[in-house]
């Protein structure tokens, strides 16, 4: 078997697999006697003047990488109309194929995902993105050595269309970032760090976000608009930590993802390297605010006579995600050191708890428990060192004790480890705007305080929107970055329905 203009070079002994892009090959290359795989590119591919054009400059770009856990592009020939991708050849199995037995053990999810780690801060320190992070692309040989496959050919073959044919896109949609999926040109590392957040999520799981017989309209969407997982029933099976490291991977701002794979990576492995957990992410502080999963299946009905009628393809879905979505501004988030002063007016309860603009009337029924009286925070317990001891109890004999005997029957005082300062975490609505002619979408800026004695390592909220019968519209999850004692962040917000009256806050984690 020979493949036009390759025959003098490359002896082809079978096909490895195809795809939308093309067929790979397992061939040997003659004159040294080395295994190889080639990509056939697509004939329709291969024709697209936009594609042969990119094929030299980006192929030439990922010809240069060399990392042991990258896959190497020996060579890219165009032939006879044809384009060919001579890759290194492994011999493993891809994680997808891994995966089919369920969740893989701790050690090796640590082994695995800390090489793709560094391979993806490596190629991203060469100005590569890989734009396709998907389990099938992730190859473990028998050695345990991870190798990243396809790294840029994403880029390489994308067209001027986000579709490039009928039920194709450059990328996968399970993976894709929300930035991708909006069809935005700027797509960077951070992009990447997305799709890797979301195999981690996989890895730990055994399972992907989203069930496969979810159509990608809904896919879409959630992916533009929901955090990956129902922040209040979080999956049992990943620990605290790691939690918070897929959450900040996956943030749906790519500026408040991690900077680049090397941060990644410093907080993977401090979460596997026995650091405390950070505060549980259960649902115990969500009693007046459901979950935005729940919420949304309840008002599925009603809201989808709203939805604009929009033709069904990648423009519909990027209309329908922007308009839809909730987008967060990062305006600013400079340190702000907190005072008694400055503490915002609360809504009826703990100012650790929520926050409103104006409180509906009646409140629904689901915020009920947010109004009743706060309770008194108990001081914290004195430590051993300062309580006051009780005196041992005289001796029994009228003889005057020895100075050695005094010393002795003084009270021993143990000393307690002092316990670690907590964050305390408040917030505030400002510059609140309700829906009007002026203003069809409510709008106002978040501002978030920590006015405790020690570092919140993350803050998860719930903003609850309520329409002008103080009738709850829907409920919005938002993840912050670390948080230090004496700090906040401020976040402009704008509502994604029509007619909102107030907006309500409630602190999910840290518990107060």
């Amino acid at each position: 078997m020979n493949l036009p203009g390759l025959e003098e070079k490359y002896e082809v002994i079978r096909p490895l697999g195809e795809g939308g892009m093309g067929v790979v090959y397992l061939a040997v290359q003659k004159r040294i006697d080395r295994k190889v795989a080639i990509k056939s590119i697509a004939p329709y591919l291969a024709r697209d003047p936009a594609v042969r054009e990119r094929f030299t400059a980006e192929a030439a770009v990922l010809a240069r990488l060399n990392h042991p856990n990258i896959v190497t592009l020996y060579d890219y020939i165009e032939e006879e109309g044809a384009l060919y991708l001579i890759m290194e050849y492994v011999e493993g199995q891809p994680l997808s194929d891994l995966l089919k037995a369920g969740p893989l053990p701790r050690d090796l999810i640590q082994k695995y995902f800390s090489q793709v780690l560094e391979a993806f801060a490596y190629a991203h320190e060469q100005g590569v993105v890989h734009r396709d992070i998907k389990p099938s692309n992730i190859m473990i040989t028998a050695g345990g050595r991870v190798k990243i496959l396809d790294f840029g050919v994403a880029r390489l073959l994308q067209t001027d269309h986000s579709l490039t044919r009928t039920g194709m896109r450059i990328g996968t949609l399970m993976y894709m970032s929300p930035e991708q999926v909006k069809g935005e040109k700027d797509i960077t590392n951070r992009s990447d760090i997305y799709s890797l957040g979301v195999v981690l999520y996989e890895l730990l799981t055994g399972r992907p976000p989203y069930p496969p017989d979810m159509g990608e309209f809904d896919i879409s969407v959630r992916i533009v608009q929901e955090p990956l997982f129902d922040l209040s029933h979080p999956p049992s099976d990943i620990p605290a930590r790691l939690l918070e490291v897929i959450l900040r991977a996956t943030e749906k701002d790519p500026s408040y993802r991690y900077a680049d794979c090397h941060e990644f990576l410093k907080d993977f492995e401090s979460a596997f390297g026995g650091e405390k957990a950070s505060p549980s992410l259960t649902p115990t502080q969500v009693h007046a605010v459901p979950s935005q999963t729940a919420d949304a299946a309840k008002s599925s009905t009603a809201s989808s006579k709203k939805r604009l009628l929009l033709p069904f393809g990648i423009g519909a879905l990027l209309v329908a995600a922007i308009v839809g979505g909730f987008v967060w501004y990062s305006l600013s988030e400079n340190p702000v050191q907190s005072s008694e002063s400055s503490r915002p007016e609360t809504l009826r309860g703990d100012t650790t708890g929520m926050t409103s603009t104006q409180p509906p009337s009646p409140i629904p029924s689901e915020t009920t428990k947010a109004s009743e009286p706060p309770q008194a925070t108990p001081p914290p317990a004195p430590s051993l060192a300062s309580s006051p001891s009780k005196p041992n109890p005289a001796p029994s004999s009228p003889k005057k004790a020895s100075p050695t005997q005094t010393q002795a029957s003084k009270p021993i005082v143990s000393s307690a480890p002092a316990s670690k300062p907590k964050p305390r975490i408040q917030t505030e609505i400002k510059d609140f705007k309700e829906s009007s002619l002026v203003h069809l979408k409510a709008k106002g800026t978040l501002v978030v305080r920590n006015v405790g004695e020690g570092d919140a390592s993350s803050v998860i909220l719930v903003l609850s929107f309520f329409n002008k019968r103080g009738e709850k519209e829907y409920s919005d999850t938002l993840h912050l970055p670390r948080l230090k004692a004496g700090e906040s962040l401020t976040r402009p917000f704008q509502a994604r329905v029509n007619g909102i009256k107030s907006v309500q806050v409630e602190v999910l984690s840290p518990r107060p």
